[in-house]
């Protein structure tokens, strides 16, 4: 599944919720806690900002990640162990899976909606300079993954498909059986032409937004921006809409298959490695958690 990619708003907080959940860093505690200096020198990626809108920003995204630490890395335990006790099934169902996948869509719509208010007025204050160099590292972006993703023959980007989806299964797996390879060459095939279709989707995406930023002075700008970042199905095709929902489908399947035809070195390894997040998570002290333990001293 490939999600599109939302300029800006990405680099603030998007990134927590599913690239930290699901990554395979083995010290995802040491970044979350680095959220604050990671974000701002991402953002930097798309545009510069003046002294005044970094201190402007500053106190904002610390509120944004405070309110993170407290109000969703409690879901995120709770989700993780609800996933381990999941994996203690022979094969978790398909629909069992999307239940879980579901949630993490929840997730990023709540981290959305906390956002929006910033990212409106942080969008309003930037400079045609400013905006000229965010539309640049846009069509950059999309330059590269159109070179990455739909340059190749059908064949190759399906080939690559499946191998990176093999090299991020392996640090959570391990080493992949015949069996597990195939269900995997399976499904990239499955997806076919799908990358065309989530690039042109983005670029529909990309080219409301700019629609929507060039009238940044407007009275309706919030408004529209809102439903932009937070209504974004509204702006899919519905080739994009039906594709989306397949590709969900298709992952879910996918994993059931995998978990299915795991043996016991490889569970033993997956509900070690989620076990191990959810502790990292557990372990995290939240800024509200240490300003009030430095009041009682």
């Amino acid at each position: 599944m490939t999600l599109p990619r939302w300029p800006l708003i990405n680099n603030l907080l998007l990134l927590i919720a599913l690239s930290l959940l699901l990554a395979a860093c083995s010290r995802v505690g040491l970044a979350y806690r680095n959220l604050d200096w990671l974000i701002p020198w991402r953002l930097n990626d798309y545009l510069s900002l003046n002294r005044e809108q970094q201190a402007w920003l500053k106190p904002r995204l610390q509120a944004h990640l405070d309110w993170h630490c407290s109000s969703e890395l409690p879901r995120y335990i709770d989700w993780l162990q609800r996933s381990e006790a999941l994996l203690e099934q022979a094969q978790p169902s398909a629909s069992q899976l999307s239940e879980q996948f579901a949630e993490l869509d929840g997730a990023l719509e709540r981290i959305t909606g906390a956002i929006t208010p910033t990212a409106i007025e942080l969008l309003q204050g930037l400079s045609p300079r400013q905006v000229a160099e965010l539309y640049a590292a846009m069509a950059e972006d999309n330059r590269e993954d159109s070179q990455d993703f739909l340059e190749p023959p059908l064949a190759v980007q399906i080939s690559q498909r499946a191998t990176r989806m093999q090299k991020r299964l392996r640090p959570w797996l391990g080493r992949l059986n015949d069996v597990q390879q195939a269900h995997i060459a399976e499904w990239a095939h499955s997806l076919g032409g799908q990358n065309r279709l989530w690039l042109d989707n983005r670029l529909r995406w990309q080219t409301e937004f700019r629609v929507v930023l060039d009238a940044r002075r407007s009275a309706d700008f919030p408004a529209r921006l809102t439903r932009l970042l937070q209504e974004r199905d509204s702006v899919y095709t519905a080739d994009y809409r039906a594709a989306y929902s397949r590709s969900r489908q298709a992952l879910a399947e996918l994993f059931s298959d995998l978990l299915g035809s795991a043996d016991i070195q490889q569970r033993e390894r997956l509900s070690r490695r989620l076990r191990n997040l959810r502790y990292e998570f557990a372990g995290q002290v939240c800024a509200s958690a240490r300003v009030a333990a430095g009041a009682s001293r």
